[in-house]
Formats: structure tokens, C-alpha cells, sequence
């Protein structure tokens, strides 16, 4: 329902996100607001986290049939894993940082200035 209600938003207000972004900030508002996971959600996302390990099994299959080509160009796709990995522990490192001080730390640091 809530994936139905998103889409509508979506196509009514003319938004640039897909829907289904947007019913995964409402599941996350109704979850907040029953300050609880109910049973049935509960039981759907461990059936679905037991299932995790099949998302793999096609990535697996494609590395398996496009092994020479993918080791022609090894390199760049290292250094695009490598270069990609580094860059977003960095960010996320600086973005921690700015938003994870407690404000009481902050007014502390300010009132000794």
C-alpha cells in the first residue's frame, strides 16, 4: 500500500525520485510512529535476509562468463574499486565528523574561546 501511495505521490507531484524511495521514507515514518516493527514486517525481513546470499548468485554467473574481458580491463576496474572505496570512507568520515559532535560540545569549545 505503501509503494502504491509513494508512486501516486510521485506522479502527482511530479517528482524526480522513484517511488519506491519514496515508500521507504514512509515505511520508515510509519515505523516511527508505531515505535515498534510489527510481527508480520518482522518475519517478512528475516525471510528476506535468509534469501540475501541468491542477490549474488547472477553477479557471480556474469563474472564467470565475461572473465577475459573483464581481465583485460582489471586495472581500471581496480582502480576504480579501490579509488571509489577510499573516496567514500573518506566522505563519510568528514560528513561523521560535522554532524556526530553532541551540540554541548560545541557550545563548551565556544564558551572557552
Amino acid at each position: 500500500m505503501l509503494l502504491a501511495a509513494a508512486e501516486a505521490i510521485c506522479r502527482i507531484g511530479h517528482l524526480p525520485i522513484p517511488g519506491a524511495v519514496v515508500a521507504l521514507v514512509l515505511l520508515y515514518g510509519n515505523l516511527l510512529l508505531l515505535r515498534r516493527i510489527p510481527e508480520a514486517l518482522g518475519a517478512l525481513a528475516d525471510r528476506v535476509l535468509s534469501l540475501f546470499g541468491l542477490f549474488f548468485v547472477p553477479a557471480g554467473v556474469g563474472v564467470v562468463a565475461y572473465w577475459p574481458l573483464l581481465r583485460a580491463d582489471l586495472p581500471g576496474i581496480l582502480a576504480a574499486l579501490v579509488g571509489g572505496t577510499i573516496t567514500t570512507i573518506a566522505v563519510t568520515a568528514v560528513v561523521a565528523e560535522r554532524l556526530g559532535r553532541p551540540k554541548h560540545t560545541q557550545e563548551a569549545a565556544d564558551v572557552g574561546r
